[in-house]
């Protein structure tokens, strides 16, 4: 990951990120943080870079040519297509997810206004990315640069010790992390738990989960409302069995992972409730993976379906009814890239597909996405943005 930071105060950027984890990455090659000193573009022999605010009002606005020129800058060391991120409080509150999504990109240009802003026409013409570290108000975004650098680099491979370190704590699941406790056993007459000395794995995990959610309960109420819980049900073979394992770990800590297979699961009444998340894999055709879930039933449950098999439409975003109309159905014939997106209008021949799917719905749940692609199966990085996109759909859906 490689950062450029175009910013009035290169100093301290480069100061700070020198130090803890984030300085060990650096050093280490993982990531590099460079900066670009915007003052550098200025034209007045004073070296200044703001002017009155046009209307009047109280403060400066910084000038449009010097930023631009320093954005210019930052992009002839990455690539045109790098996303350039303006921190600022006008904006969606950076969130777990978000950093998680911004860890997938190789370059990032981080924007740092200051005074009352920046004008809005270089804004207009360079930014990406609108992102807030809090809502509240700044002497200027380098901070928040330095938030966001943090955040971020924790997602690049080798930069944790422990790798799962990332990828289980606070906010996994939009929930707070459980307690933790390390040696002596007893410290100020206060022992610690007593599961956690019992070497029972899922009696711990259980705990965790219990604890997690009692923490968010009382420190954070409003994460509850964006929490899910994650089944994921797969059918036919080993390949959809390892699609199943990874796109759930992506997604969640604590999920459940059922294999529909096995007879004895398939004739078992299953329900699921509103705050669920139902993931469907399978490399089977429609119809007889659809056979096996005849017991189970939502109440507008929402799901998302991976089909490896690439019978299902390309990455299609379902309405919110749950079905695929049959105008926008995608021929057997077409062929689109695993990120493509059918258009709202598409026309073509009536897909198999539209008939048994519409069944889940009959049966209570709300399809969210519908994902294809044998290629998925043995793609980590496929299967993490497909489960970032799953995530963040999910949170729009729970709010």
């Amino acid at each position: 990951m490689n950062y450029q930071v175009v910013t009035l105060f290169p100093e301290m950027i480069q100061e700070t990120v020198q130090n803890s984890v984030i300085g060990r990455a650096i050093r280490n090659g993982l990531i590099s943080v460079d900066t670009v000193s915007i003052r550098a573009f200025s034209t007045n022999k004073h070296m200044r870079v703001d002017d009155y605010p046009y209307g009047g009002g109280a403060g400066m606005v910084m000038e449009a040519e010097p930023v631009w020129q320093a954005v210019q800058c930052a992009r002839a060391r990455t690539s045109p297509e790098t996303r350039v991120i303006y921190l600022t409080p006008q904006a969606e509150v950076l969130t777990q997810t978000k950093v998680e999504e911004l860890s997938l990109e190789k370059d990032l240009i981080l924007l740092c206004g200051h005074y009352e802003g920046i004008d809005e026409r270089v804004l207009e013409e360079v930014v990406t990315d609108y992102i807030s570290i809090g809502d509240y108000v700044m002497t200027g975004g380098e901070l928040g640069a330095l938030v966001l650098i943090d955040a971020v680099s924790r997602f690049v491979p080798g930069v944790l010790g422990n790798e799962t370190s990332a990828d289980f704590e606070s906010l996994q699941d939009n929930l707070l992390e459980y307690p933790h406790f390390t040696r002596p056993e007893i410290w100020h007459g206060k022992p610690v738990p007593e599961i956690l000395l019992s070497g029972d794995h899922r009696k711990v995990e259980e705990w965790r989960h219990g604890e997690a959610v009692r923490r968010t309960r009382e420190r954070r109420p409003d994460l509850l409302k964006k929490s899910y819980a994650v089944t994921c049900i797969w059918t036919g073979s080993e390949a959809a069995e390892r699609h199943a394992a990874q796109l759930t770990q992506e997604l969640t800590r604590y999920g459940t992972i059922l294999n529909y297979n096995r007879r004895t699961l398939q004739r078992k009444r299953r329900r699921f409730a509103k705050q669920d998340f139902l993931v469907l894999v399978t490399d089977q055709d429609p119809e007889p993976c659809l056979a096996a879930l005849s017991q189970i039933a939502g109440d507008q449950t929402p799901c998302a379906v991976v089909d490896l098999s690439g019978v299902l439409p390309a990455e299609r975003a379902v309405p919110e009814s749950g079905v695929l109309p049959a105008e926008d159905a995608v021929p057997e014939s077409s062929v689109l890239p695993a990120e493509d997106t059918v258009p709202e209008s598409g026309e073509g021949a009536v897909s198999s597909l539209s008939i048994p799917w519409k069944h889940l719905e009959e049966l209570g749940f709300r399809c969210v996405k519908i994902l294809r692609g044998g290629s998925l199966a043995e793609d980590p990085l496929a299967i993490r943005r497909s489960a970032l996109e799953l995530r963040r759909l999910l949170e729009k859906t729970l709010i």
